[in-house]
């Protein structure tokens, strides 16, 4: 006589297969889930952390006082500083928020740029600049010029409010 499986055995080994990989299923599913979101919540500190730390070595290495333009929501301002990423011996650095695109630009720059006058046609007067895009969807950029320390303001879609008081550098 032969031995194979009976039609119960076989149902009950199918069935027991399918729980199986449903469940596989299910963990692989909440691991891609939270992958998502590991990756977007560390972006988000990884911006942060860049624009943390560029204010920092800016504001606080500071040599000039701080020209500020308040406008609607956001603020302009620039100062020179003894920071330079791009190998500028004292240059003037420059935060915006870019209206067209809403993302939080720093300019670094070898002189003043008034990029914002209106006969501003580039780069005329031999001036080299360097410029990052550090944050996207910016909602407000609010900075405060005291005699000791500055206090910012930034707001973004994609990172955590920035809320940080800097205490400038000697003069």
């Amino acid at each position: 006589m032969k031995k194979a499986f009976t039609l119960v055995e076989m149902l009950i080994a199918v069935l027991l297969t399918a729980i199986v990989f449903t469940y596989l299923f299910a963990t692989l599913n909440d691991l891609r889930s939270s992958h998502a979101r590991y990756e977007k919540s560390a972006k988000s500190v990884t911006a942060s952390q860049t624009i943390f730390s560029l204010l920092t070595e800016d504001i606080t290495q500071m040599r000039s006082p701080m020209t500020i333009v308040h406008e609607a929501g956001y603020d302009r301002f620039s100062f020179t500083t003894d920071h330079s990423t791009y190998g500028i011996a004292r240059p003037w650095v420059h935060y915006y928020v870019s209206r067209r695109e809403n993302a939080l630009i720093r300019i670094e720059a070898t002189k003043p740029i008034d990029f914002f006058g209106s006969n501003y046609i580039g780069d005329l007067n031999g001036t080299y600049f360097f410029a990052d895009k550090l944050a996207v969807e910016c909602t407000s950029l609010r900075i405060s010029d005291n005699k000791s320390h500055a206090d910012l303001l930034l707001k973004c879609q994609k990172i955590a409010p920035i809320v940080m008081t800097l205490y400038k550098g000697d003069r």
